[in-house]
């Protein structure tokens, strides 16, 4: 893979040069529009072509990977992972799971690091329509409520988990 970063590398040096050249020539007034239409055209489908070949490349990384895992242990016991994880998050309301997960793993560890350290938690999409829907001062007085005790309810949710890990 790494040749191929390489030569992506030197292909795109390649079209930013050929445009740069192409630029210069334009500036000069030594080419004619049409000429600069149909090289912008290929300049174009150059580019269009190596998106292309990325993806279709990730693509085919990602089938081997799992044609790899496939018939494994480790690939049922993930899939059955994912398969709680998603009923766990309906259960509590979390509908938005898929956009959750499409942030990728250092956001989401970003995300649980500052909300722990801030004594917060993200309350879920459908949580969040239902307090809407309150009249102001109940909103306020909900939120009120909510962050006097969340302190003290991680304070005491991590003393637990901390318990049954050394149990």
């Amino acid at each position: 893979m790494k040749r191929f970063d390489q030569a992506n590398e030197r292909f795109e040096k390649a079209v930013r040069k050929l445009q740069e050249n192409l630029q210069y020539l334009a500036d000069q007034d030594k080419v004619s529009d049409r000429f600069l239409n149909i090289q912008n055209q290929i300049i174009k489908a150059l580019i269009d072509y190596q998106h292309e070949v990325i993806t279709t490349l990730q693509a085919h990384n990602q089938l081997a990977i799992e044609l790899s895992l496939k018939g494994s242990l480790d690939y049922h016991q993930l899939l059955n992972d994912k398969e709680s994880l998603e009923a766990i998050c309906i259960i509590h309301g979390i509908m938005d799971f898929p956009a959750w997960m499409a942030k990728g793993k250092s956001f989401l560890l970003q995300e649980a690091v500052y909300h722990y350290r801030q004594g917060e938690v993200q309350l879920s999409s459908s949580i969040m329509e239902m307090i809407r829907g309150l009249e102001a001062g109940e909103r306020e007085q909900l939120w009120r409520i909510l962050n006097k005790n969340a302190r003290a309810r991680w304070e005491r949710e991590l003393a637990e988990m901390k318990m049954n890990v050394y149990a």
